[in-house]
């Protein structure tokens, strides 16, 4: 039986991002929190840099924390090289454009992954609409961080009025250095933050080229989203379901075929601008490896199911009999059991 890491998962859930974006809107006022927040989504497509990154991410149960060392030459090319946790030290990730490549230091293999959505900037513009229509970008002055000038905006969801996220711009390069996201009750739930920025020049091509004799393997595989979800199902040889009720805010933005592990998978992405849930579902008994996160049973419509949290992000995998169904969201279980529960044929 086929089984998937939560990790896995969240990785594949959400492909739109405050990072990625295409070309500047017309519509955004010179100088407006939003002219600023958008420039600073596009701003890795035209500005090289290196420096160290810390993520952390808190859950209800546990914290998690990893640095990492990047190189990034515009427009999209990039390599992370991790320093913590120790189960990671030495280990990198080279991406270019839509294709990444996790380099395992341990094993000596290589793992591709390539996800068409990287390159779709209709999806993008999609993305940072839905993030204006349902979130207030309120300038929150300015400061100095890492030694260099910041703009601050806070995102409030207009929704519930509350804050749900923080970044910090660089005011010259407008590359985002501090990112921290909150939950609905105000507490931290996740942070990216950069140490010891620097600005171009590029670094040179040699540095992010692969290592040399390691095992090539290919890793999951994204279709092209479409917003034709009709001929997503027809693809994938079995009718999807869609649920029925969303959290507030939230609206399907595309829908692909992936192989995971080597099932045939519909993977349908929903997203509010900021936070994002992915609806996966197969025709085969895949199972979802929650066994570390000490998983609740549910009921979903009757039925027996898996809850689990890792950080901020909470799963749901049940099967109706016919479909075996995994949500993956940036909610909690109110929220993402009765989205589950409104999934039925």
């Amino acid at each position: 039986m086929k089984r998937t890491s939560v990790i896995a998962l969240a990785l594949l859930a959400g492909t739109l991002t405050l990072a990625n974006a295409s070309q500047p809107s017309p519509s955004l006022p010179a100088g407006s929190p939003d002219a600023f927040l958008f420039e600073a989504a596009s701003a890795p497509a035209t500005v090289s840099y290196t420096g160290t990154v810390e993520v952390m991410r808190i859950g209800s149960r546990s914290a998690e924390a990893s640095v990492y060392r990047i190189e990034h030459r515009a427009p999209d090319l990039t390599r992370r090289v991790y320093t913590s946790p120790s189960s990671l030290e030495g280990d990198s990730v080279v991406s270019n454009g839509d294709v990444s490549f996790a380099i395992d230091a341990r094993r000596h293999r290589i793992v591709e992954t390539r996800n068409d959505a990287a390159d779709d900037s209709i999806a993008h513009d999609a993305n940072f609409v839905l993030l204006r229509d349902n979130y207030r970008v309120v300038r929150k002055g300015a400061q100095i961080f890492d030694g260099r000038r910041t703009i601050d905006l806070m995102l409030i969801n207009k929704h519930t009025g509350r804050a749900t996220m923080l970044v910090r711009i660089d005011q010259a390069s407008k590359i985002v250095l501090d990112q921290q996201e909150f939950a609905p009750d105000g507490s931290l739930v996740s942070e990216l933050r950069f140490d010891d920025v620097t600005f171009g020049p590029a670094a040179p091509a040699a540095d992010f080229a692969l290592p040399k004799p390691y095992a090539l393997v290919r890793g999951p595989i994204f279709g092209e989203p479409s917003e034709d979800l009709d001929r997503v199902d027809r693809s994938a040889g079995f009718a999807a379901h869609e649920p029925r009720s969303l959290p507030g805010g939230f609206s399907c933005v595309g829908g692909n075929l992936i192989d995971l592990r080597g099932i045939l998978t519909v993977h349908v992405l929903y997203s509010d601008g900021i936070r994002t849930v992915s609806l996966f579902e197969n025709a085969k008994a895949s199972t979802v490896d929650v066994t570390r996160l000490q998983p609740q049973t549910i009921q979903i419509a009757g039925r027996s199911a898996e809850y689990a949290e890792d950080g901020s992000t909470a799963l749901i995998a049940w099967s109706d009999g016919s479909l075996y169904y995994t949500l993956v969201g940036e909610f909690g279980l109110v929220d993402l059991r009765r989205m589950a529960a409104s999934v039925a044929p």
